[in-house]
Order: C-alpha cells, then sequence, then structure tokens
C-alpha cells in the first residue's frame, strides 16, 4: 500500500506540479534512430547513457516524463529493497527502498540531472542484487564474485551524476512553463500564465512581449506588467546566460533576422550537454530554410528526420507557407556588424521591409521603455507617417502628446499626430491632478509611466 501511494505521489507531482522541467530536458538533448548515430554511445557508462536518452526522446510527450519516471524509480527502489532483504534487512528493506526512491526524485527536481544517472543506479544495484543472492549460501563467493563485476559495471554504468540535492526549483519551473507554451504557439496562455504570477522573473516577462508581439499586439499590453524587459538590449557574450542565450534566438527569429537567430541557436547548442540540443537544431532548420540556404537546411533536416517527435516536422518543414512568408521580413541589408546593437538591427529590417509590425513595435517600444521621446518621434515619423496602415495605438498618441507638450507644438502639428481625441481629453485631465494621488486613475498610461520612470517634469 505504501508503494501504491508513493507512486500516485509521484506520478501526481511531476506530471501537475512540475511538468515542464521535463520538456526542457528533452529538447537539451538529441537522440536519432541510427545505426551511426549509436555508435557514438562508447566509452565508461556507455550503456547508462543509451538507455538514459533513449527514453529521455519521449518526455517530448504529454503524460510521458512522468509515467517513465516513475517506472524507472519503482525499479530502482524494488531491486534496493530485495537487495537488502537478502541481506538480513528484514521488513526495513521496504523503508529503504522507498527512501532511496525518494531522494532519487528530489534528485530529478534539478532540471540538470539526467535519467541515464539513474539507469547507473539500477546497474550497480543489480550487482548488488546478484551477489546478495550467492551472499545468504556463500559469503566469500559472493564478494568474489562482487569484485570481478565492479569493472564490466563501471564500464557499461560509469559513473551516477552529482546532481544537486535542492529540490523543486520552482522560479525555474515557472519559467520554463511560459518558454514551452510560448514554443507550442499558445501565446493566450502565456499571457495567463505571467498576468498571474505576481513574482514574474525578467525572462517570462521577455517572453510574455514576444507573445504579444506575434499577435501584433505589443503596445497594447507593454504597460500591463512591471518589470518592462523588451530582450532588445540584452547582448550574447562571455558572461550571457545559458538560458538567455537560448531564449534570444526567438527574438532574433520573430524580428525576421535570421543571421542572428541561427547565431544565437548555435550558441544555444554549443553550450548545451554533448552539444546537442534538438530545439536548436530545429531552429538552425528554420533559419537556413527561410534564407534560402536549402544546402544548410537540409543538414539540420537530414537529422531531423532521424528523430522520433521532430521526423513529421522536418518532412514538411521545407514546403510550409509560414516560412515563405517569413522570408519577406530578413534582413537585406549589404552590411557587416561590429556587434548586436539592437537599435541598428531594427533599422536595417524596417529598411529592408517597412511592414515589419513586429520590428515596428520593438523600435518604438525600446525607445519607449527607455525613455527616449526624441528617438520615438524620430522613428515614427520615418516608419508610421507613410505606412500604408496607420500605426495608431494608444501607446503610441500618448508618448506623441508628450512629445508635442514638450516642444509646445501647434495645434495644427498636434491634429497631424494624434488621432485619437480620447488620448487628447485624457492627456489633458492627467496635467491637471498630476502629482496628487488622483494620476493612480492614470496607472495604465505612459504618462503615468514616464513620470514615474524617468522623474522628469514635462512642461
Amino acid at each position: 500500500m505504501v508503494a501504491v501511494l508513493w507512486t500516485a505521489a509521484c506520478f501526481c507531482f511531476f506530471q501537475f506540479c512540475y511538468p515542464y522541467h521535463f520538456f526542457y530536458k528533452e529538447q537539451n538533448q538529441l537522440f536519432l534512430w541510427s545505426a551511426d548515430y549509436l555508435q557514438t554511445y562508447s566509452g565508461p557508462g556507455w550503456l547508462s547513457r543509451l538507455i538514459g536518452d533513449f527514453f529521455t526522446q519521449f518526455y517530448y510527450f504529454l503524460y510521458a516524463g512522468a509515467a517513465i519516471l516513475t517506472v524507472v524509480l519503482l525499479l530502482m527502489g524494488d531491486i534496493v529493497r530485495r537487495t537488502f532483504r537478502n541481506f538480513g534487512c528484514g521488513k526495513w528493506s521496504i523503508l529503504i527502498g522507498i527512501a532511496a526512491m525518494t531522494v532519487e526524485a528530489w534528485r530529478h527536481c534539478y532540471y540538470g540531472y539526467n535519467l541515464s544517472s539513474t539507469i547507473s543506479i539500477i546497474g550497480y544495484a543489480l550487482m548488488l542484487w546478484l551477489c546478495s543472492i550467492v551472499f545468504k549460501k556463500r559469503r566469500i563467493l559472493a564478494f568474489i564474485i562482487l569484485a570481478m563485476a565492479l569493472l564490466p559495471c563501471w564500464l557499461l554504468f560509469g559513473k551516477p551524476q552529482a546532481g544537486r540535492f535542492s529540490g523543486p526549483e520552482w522560479e525555474l519551473e515557472k519559467i520554463l512553463a511560459v518558454d514551452n507554451e510560448y514554443n507550442w504557439g499558445n501565446y493566450r496562455k502565456v499571457k495567463q500564465l505571467v498576468e498571474e504570477d505576481q513574482n514574474r522573473s525578467q525572462y517570462a516577462v521577455f517572453l510574455y512581449n514576444l507573445a504579444q508581439a506575434q499577435k501584433g499586439q505589443l503596445p497594447d499590453n507593454l504597460l500591463q506588467i512591471t518589470p518592462i524587459e523588451m530582450g532588445t538590449l540584452w547582448k550574447i557574450g562571455p558572461e550571457a546566460p545559458l538560458l538567455e542565450i537560448k531564449m534570444i534566438n526567438e527574438l532574433y527569429y520573430l524580428l525576421g533576422d535570421v543571421t542572428y537567430a541561427e547565431r544565437a541557436a548555435m550558441m544555444g547548442n554549443v553550450f548545451a550537454p554533448d552539444n546537442r540540443n534538438v530545439r536548436m537544431i530545429k531552429r538552425l532548420a528554420e533559419c537556413n530554410i527561410v534564407s534560402g540556404d536549402n544546402l544548410a537546411a537540409n543538414k539540420y533536416i537530414g537529422i531531423l528526420k532521424k528523430t522520433l517527435a521532430y521526423r513529421k516536422w522536418a518532412e514538411h518543414a521545407p514546403a510550409m507557407p509560414a516560412y515563405r512568408e517569413k522570408a519577406q521580413f530578413i534582413n537585406k541589408k549589404d552590411t557587416i556588424r561590429l556587434g548586436d546593437f539592437a537599435r541598428t538591427i531594427l533599422l536595417e529590417l524596417l529598411d529592408s521591409n517597412p511592414q515589419n509590425t513586429a520590428a515596428l513595435d520593438y523600435l518604438l517600444c525600446t525607445d519607449l521603455i527607455t525613455g527616449d521621446i526624441g528617438s520615438f518621434k524620430s522613428d515614427y515619423d520615418r516608419y508610421c507617417m507613410n505606412r500604408d496602415v496607420p500605426r495608431i495605438k494608444p501607446l503610441y498618441q500618448q508618448a506623441l502628446l508628450i512629445y508635442m507638450a514638450g516642444t509646445q507644438a501647434s495645434e495644427e502639428e498636434l491634429l497631424r499626430y494624434v488621432k485619437d481625441m480620447k488620448q487628447l481629453s485624457d492627456f489633458n485631465e492627467y496635467n491637471k491632478v498630476r502629482g496628487t494621488a488622483m494620476t493612480s486613475k492614470f496607472s495604465d498610461t505612459y504618462w503615468y509611466f514616464y513620470d514615474n520612470k524617468f522623474q522628469k517634469k514635462r512642461p
């Protein structure tokens, strides 16, 4: 009964409280169904790594991760129980087995702890179990068998991973939840997860903005949550966290700069365990499909065709309309950059295609969250005033009103830019109550954000 309750508790915890780290582990490795790939498993511990990676690929599927881990932990616990029973521990062997399962389950809460390590422990436990069977009759023979089996076990199962004993990483799990929902295209779910979290991280806000930009609603939701984090000012360098490197390719890909998206994906792959990250390889394939480099695209597609979970996508990817549409927004400027300076990248993308709404919104919103009203006005003139479809958003109208007030623009100039008369009326009311408790009524406006963030007084 204790074993049944433990099994139910383990499965429910990992499936319903801690599911997203399974997807991270699956994406952070690569398993190919090919003979030449299987030959890469060599050296001490090759068998445990092979078995662990084989089952980890199934983490891609819903419920599979929790089910696989629970079964593996039960197998390990049962072998430990049998071993200690044979050594004369009696009923205590059950508690020892459950304790071993619990400790190992706790270690699996660490996102970098691999299933292969548990397989390695099972391998050594099997060796001890076989020795324990002989131990009851011939103890000397049992020790001889143990000594002879150590080297083969080390060659097959290697050294179990040290891991961490820190328990559930709830903050990381929340980030991985938002990241995976974004990756699956569940933008409404992304919005819900981030807005419900009162202790949201900068990475969650970064993904939140990406999701809004995918729907063309970035300026509509920019001020809905704090802190304001665009990601356009992030740079990949020696100090950049791995999680940030893996996320920044999503921004570049959304904007249309597939060269920098490819660079970020390549670096994410380089710093992954064994330099294998299936999600980064998929992004490399997408970048080359969009850029028209068929030879490079086919290389990555050929790899993914040998996987279980991504095979179907790889077979259909080259003909998908989404990549032909994305190709319209790539950077066509013939330049060599000295670094990933966000403003330069965004300007080049918009010069290549002024209808790139995602790049336009990120440019204008970056100007606004940095308080650079002058650059905002200049960029708005350059890319919005002659745009086929006017980009009239409340956020932009509010920022234009700040500029107009600061430059004491004429009524004619004001009406040329401000098309939303409600914003003009609200702006006048805001200025009447500015500096009083009544300003909280306008807490969702850029005027309120600008005053509180930059502590500047407009004329």
